[in-house]
């Protein structure tokens, strides 16, 4: 499968993910579209059982590109785990979502991918999604964003006022709209960084589809911080 070039890339991080990795890949390899894509997944040392999770899933869909590192790249602070992932995506467009995340839509790629490829003053598409609160065991009922049912565009200006449509498994963006080699040298990986960078290149659509879930929970990176 390597050796058939995608049109679309999904760029997944994984660590310590044993309880919801499985849903992530569900999400992913239930994706239908008509055309080629791939899933670069990168595990980062994980002490548990993730990555033993993701050779399985390597094993029976051949679009799995696994990293399975023996040595944890974020420690390092040093843009090694960035630059890894980066260097193994090969598609026009980069979708992206965490392992603890998960994609709900069958046809997200697909809806995503028609949109980007009609609309070339776009560089980045969004989507709305659901909260999932993992110690309560509770779905959010509020549609994140909010207001945004008809759907929205919108520019960098938007960004620098404070608006923020996204959370990074809603994403889809031009590769050519990101200098991935360059981002790749920065220590910190800021969402709103690559979002400006990407912003500068072209105008941003949320779509008003429920396509994802973001988990809230302890062990989550962004989730567990008290702002």
């Amino acid at each position: 499968m390597r050796n058939t070039l995608p049109l679309a890339s999904i760029r997944c991080l994984t660590y310590n993910h044993e309880q919801y990795i499985r849903q992530c890949l569900d999400g992913f390899v239930m994706q239908k579209t008509n055309f080629p894509f791939e899933i670069i997944i990168h595990d980062d040392a994980s002490t548990d059982k993730t990555a033993e999770i993701i050779r399985e899933y390597a094993e029976k869909y051949s679009n799995i590109h696994a990293i399975l590192e023996t040595e944890n790249q974020y420690s390092k602070h040093d843009g090694s785990l960035a630059r890894i992932v980066n260097q193994a995506i090969r598609g026009k467009y980069v979708a992206l979502c965490e392992g603890d995340d998960y994609w709900t839509d069958p046809y997200k790629l697909q809806k995503q991918v028609d949109f980007l490829e009609n609309h070339s003053e776009y560089a980045i598409c969004s989507h709305r999604y659901k909260q999932y609160f993992q110690k309560e065991g509770r779905m959010n009922a509020e549609i994140y964003p909010v207001r945004i049912s008809d759907g929205m565009s919108f520019d960098l200006s938007f960004l620098i006022r404070g608006g923020w449509l996204f959370q990074p498994l809603s994403v889809m963006f031009r590769r050519s709209a990101l200098e991935l080699e360059e981002y790749s040298k920065y220590e910190i990986h800021i969402d709103v960084v690559w979002l400006y960078s990407i912003l500068k290149r072209g105008k941003g659509y949320c779509m008003p589809d429920v396509m994802g879930v973001y988990r809230i929970h302890d062990a989550g990176v962004w989730s567990s911080l008290n702002l």
